[in-house]
């Protein structure tokens, strides 16, 4: 009646391979990039890549990289253990929908709804 809609945060659509040019990047450049949470299939994934432990120096010998509940010491190794429906992340035929970035202990970090904003500079729905 008085036009008030529900705020809801708009979705960021992004194809897999760019996410993982972006963390490639960054590993890259002695950065880590964070944990995002996406959908796929409607099923509910988290990767990216993170300091381990928490409070090293930020630098390619301490980034860690994360998928579900998998935690991977190279990149390489990261990229070919990411299987979504029996397909590497690289092969996968529809884009992702990034749900929350940048969480720690389960709680997005960041203010905007995909927290980066390469991943919004790099969507599919814009």
């Amino acid at each position: 009646m008085f036009g008030f809609k529900k705020n809801e945060k708009p979705t960021l659509i992004i194809e897999a391979k760019d996410i993982m040019e972006i963390i490639k990047s960054d590993y890259d450049n002695d950065m880590a990039f964070t944990l995002i949470e996406f959908s796929y299939n409607e099923k509910k994934y988290v990767m990216g890549s993170c300091v381990l432990p928490a409070n090293a120096e930020e630098c390619k010998e301490n980034i860690s990289f994360i998928f579900q509940d998998r935690v991977f010491e190279s990149f390489e190794e990261f990229q070919t253990a990411i299987i979504i429906d029996n397909k590497n992340i690289l092969q996968l035929e529809k884009p992702l929908e990034i749900l929350r970035a940048g969480i720690i202990d389960n709680e997005p970090m960041l203010k905007t709804p995909w927290g980066d904003k390469r991943l919004a500079d790099k969507a599919v729905n814009k």
